[in-house]
């Protein structure tokens, strides 16, 4: 380090060791964990009873095909009730991996049902009409991130420390 090279190094590049790989591989504490978890599961649970009770609130935007796809996204929050609840109960990493698995591949479905068999229609509401442009391509998004997740969680179910 006593190089003149070394001089004409900024700073932080002179303790770029200190960066890297070993800060990468620490996890969140328990405790932050679970408060994640428990949100989740409340959040899921308040999803789930809308979900439920759309159908009822007559509202002019939700097309009959709700029906079809009203099913899959209910089993839905059920899987990431179920998943965040098992990771609540049990901090291993394994477990956590293998529900971030099946969660990411149950809103993967969601998603894809989503996307194939579109509830709504913004198309009678003036202004409102992009929304059936926009909600599309979030959906694809949603689906390349979900995907990104399950291969994430299983990559490090197989190779993580």
């Amino acid at each position: 380090m006593g190089t003149p090279e070394d001089d004409k190094m900024p700073h932080w590049a002179k303790r770029i060791d200190e960066f890297g790989p070993r800060r990468w591989h620490r996890e969140k504490e328990y405790r932050n964990r679970r408060t994640e978890f428990v949100s989740s599961i409340v959040f899921n649970l308040i999803a789930l009873f809308v979900l439920y009770k759309l159908p009822d609130w007559h509202l002019g935007f939700i097309t009959g095909k709700y029906g079809a796809v009203m099913y899959i996204l209910l089993f839905s929050c059920l899987i990431q009730i179920g998943g965040n609840l098992l990771m609540l109960l049990l901090n291993f990493r394994s477990i956590r991996y293998i529900s971030g698995i099946f969660m990411e591949a149950a809103s993967f479905l969601a998603q894809i049902t989503l996307y194939y068999i579109y509830p709504l229609d913004f198309s009678n509401y003036p202004g409102l009409g992009w929304i059936d442009i926009i909600f599309p391509w979030i959906l694809i998004i949603g689906m390349v991130i979900s995907a990104i997740k399950i291969f994430s969680n299983i990559w490090k179910l197989i190779f993580w420390r």
